[in-house]
């Protein structure tokens, strides 16, 4: 399988504090690959360089296997952790407008956004207002939005927050599905149970470096059982 991303040593400063040192790691198609660290640790730093939001001071981003390029972007749906959609739009409204900024027509917007919501358990709520939802509905709209286009390399930054169990355990099928179709998925947590349960190969950064990488299986045998630091 080919890397659909690959960071290869990336480093990103802001001012005097490092928020990236050396980063490198590759995520292949078909893959479930977790970022993990705890706040602070540069996973979201990282993440905006995949995107191009910001350069790396040094080292190269690869995407498809060519060098960054923003027509690239077209192929990358994009879950922040900063939330942001608009509160006085209908949701139905919403989705057709982030769909069509995503390449989508006008007659192919409407379709997919209604499948969507109808696989996520909330086409009785698109007449209204993005206001009048509950946290957990508002983040199964940018759930949506970010799979609307159907990106080949998925990105979710913290996508369970504020998610009940029964609304997580359908986003994670949902991711796991169309890992299985193919795709990639980039997922940012510092959940370590999620990740074990979702991601086939992890990162584990911390003050910007990498300190554990490599398979789940590999990450775990290097470790004896009940071993806690």
């Amino acid at each position: 399988m080919s890397a659909v991303v690959a960071l290869d040593s990336i480093s990103k400063s802001y001012d005097q504090k490092v928020a990236v040192h050396n980063l490198s790691f590759s995520i292949e198609q078909g893959s479930m690959f977790g970022l993990l660290g705890p706040n602070g640790a540069g996973k979201t730093s990282s993440i905006r360089m995949i995107v191009g939001i910001t350069l790396p001071d040094s080292g190269q981003v690869n995407l498809f296997g060519s060098k960054f390029h923003r027509g690239s972007l077209r192929r990358i749906g994009y879950l922040p952790e900063e939330r942001g959609l608009y509160k006085k739009m209908k949701i139905l409204d919403q989705l057709i407008f982030l769909g069509e900024l995503r390449g989508l027509s006008e007659s192919v917007a409407p379709q997919r956004a209604k499948s969507w919501c109808d696989r996520l358990d909330i086409l009785d709520s698109i007449s209204k207002n993005t206001e009048e939802l509950s946290k957990g509905m508002q983040q199964k709209i940018q759930f949506i939005s970010t799979l609307m286009h159907d990106p080949d390399f998925i990105i979710m930054d913290e996508p369970f927050s504020g998610l009940d169990p029964v609304n997580t355990s359908l986003l994670q099928d949902t991711l796991v599905e169309l890992k299985n179709k193919g795709k990639a998925v980039l997922f940012s947590t510092h959940r370590m149970d999620q990740v074990e349960k979702l991601c086939d190969s992890i990162c584990l950064v911390n003050k910007g470096e990498a300190v554990i990488s490599g398979t789940v299986r590999e990450v775990k045998s290097r470790y004896p059982r009940n071993h806690v630091t």
